[in-house]
């Protein structure tokens, strides 16, 4: 790099910094308490269980229902750690009733929310035909985002590890919009790590703009369309399945990456992008995987990642810190955090490796209580919590942690302006 260039991007990265701004969530349908959704999903899967195995008399039922039941109670994310969840593909309030201990549930009656064959048998369709409802719910979700704006954005990137389309619904809401000049661009299948990637992304699409490589751009859009609970397999009882089916949650949230001229010209608070980092860990490539089955996407978690994490996080924050110039043991206590709560123990993990106050991680355990684990939308939730909480003041600066295959470990640093 000649010098004119290194001078001409320290200037414009001095001037004119990128910021994370406008966090939109959308909420397709009410969420589903917790208990609810274990007590259902439990007589949902012993129901599968004997249609499968040809047991019609009460008895058999009993003892699969009470098999199912310690199953989930033993395996399941309870109501203290997950509240409720945004489940669109799950049963609404009013289509279930609860009479003599027994269930009844309505089949949806939009055609798109039908996950199985035969109801009554619960026989799920393939993952062809789920991905088809995936498509009208991730459609539904733009046009909800984009109601309201008429203004295109120079750049939409698209997040999402829980259904993969060509042409993709982001691609089909800017040619429905005549926003025929947009770069669409995908960040998919990086599981509850992709936001970090897309800010990365978007972060260097402005930069390039400002260098003059690529046309002026003031406005990068993310949007996350995370639809985890198509891919429920209600009649398999694995301690896997049954963490992924209370653990996961369906998230939408749109957000702009802007110059930091941009915010100001427009009054509007956000985090200004200080540094970026990625780790990938040793001997950790097995410890979260994702891969397509017959009917759903196969999510696997081990009881290790936690312990990978812990174990990293340290040097992840440390390098962050240094690639901004300051020292992690002398602003430790100054810091807020957005960490990805990938399960019940890793925000307490992390808090414990890194010696942080409660306060510190309160924004990242209250998103998972209210929400449960959205996946790539989780972490963007947590800095729309920051950024609109006014305890923490202006200038605070903030780490968001995200963790996903690899084992990857992505660290951001960032400040509230």
């Amino acid at each position: 790099m000649t010098f004119a260039l290194r001078e001409r991007v320290a200037l414009s990265a001095e001037t004119n910094a990128c910021c994370l701004t406008n966090f939109v969530p959308v909420q397709l349908s009410e969420p589903t308490p917790q208990s609810l959704t274990l007590d259902l999903t439990a007589y949902l899967a012993a129901t599968a269980i004997c249609v499968r195995s040809g047991a019609t008399d009460n008895e058999a039922f009993a003892r699969t229902l009470t098999d199912a039941r310690h199953k989930f109670s033993s395996f399941g994310v309870p109501p203290s750690v997950i509240r409720a969840r945004q489940l669109v593909f799950f049963p609404r309030l009013d289509d279930i009733s609860l009479v003599d201990g027994k269930f009844t549930v309505a089949e949806p009656q939009q055609p798109h929310l039908q996950l199985f064959d035969n109801f009554n048998d619960l026989n799920p369709k393939d993952i062809s035909a789920r991905h088809q409802s995936i498509e009208r719910v991730a459609d539904d979700c733009l046009e909800e985002m984009y109601a309201d704006i008429d203004e295109a954005p120079d750049d939409l990137i698209h997040v999402t590890s829980s259904g993969y389309l060509a042409p993709s619904p982001v691609q089909r809401l800017a040619a429905r919009r005549g926003w025929l000049r947009t770069t669409v661009t995908h960040g998919y299948h990086m599981g509850c790590y992709g936001g970090f990637s897309a800010i990365r992304m978007a972060h260097g699409f402005l930069a390039s703009a400002q260098l003059g490589v690529t046309p002026p751009k003031e406005r990068v859009d993310i949007v996350h369309t995370e639809i985890l609970s198509a891919h429920h397999e209600v009649d398999e009882l694995s301690s896997q399945n049954i963490v992924s089916m209370t653990l996961f949650a369906d998230g939408f949230i749109k957000y702009s990456v802007a110059t930091e001229d941009h915010l100001r010209s427009r009054g509007l608070a956000g985090l200004k992008i200080l540094a970026y980092t990625e780790h990938l860990l040793a001997d950790s490539a097995d410890a979260e995987t994702l891969a397509p089955g017959p009917t759903r996407f196969r999510i696997y978690i081990s009881i290790m990642t936690p312990v990978f994490i812990k174990a990293a996080v340290t040097d992840l924050v440390q390098d962050l810190m240094r690639r901004a110039g300051l020292d992690f043991e002398r602003e430790r206590h100054r810091l807020m955090f957005a960490i990805h709560p990938g399960g019940p123990k890793v925000v307490e993990h992390i808090q414990s490796k890194l010696k942080l106050d409660d306060d510190q991680v309160a924004f990242s355990k209250a998103v998972l209580l209210e929400n449960g684990n959205m996946s790539s939308a989780t972490v963007p939730h947590i800095l729309k919590s920051i950024v609109e909480e006014p305890s923490v003041p202006f200038g605070s600066r903030v780490i968001a942690i995200g963790f996903g295959p690899g084992l990857t470990m992505t660290g951001l640093l960032m400040q509230k302006i």
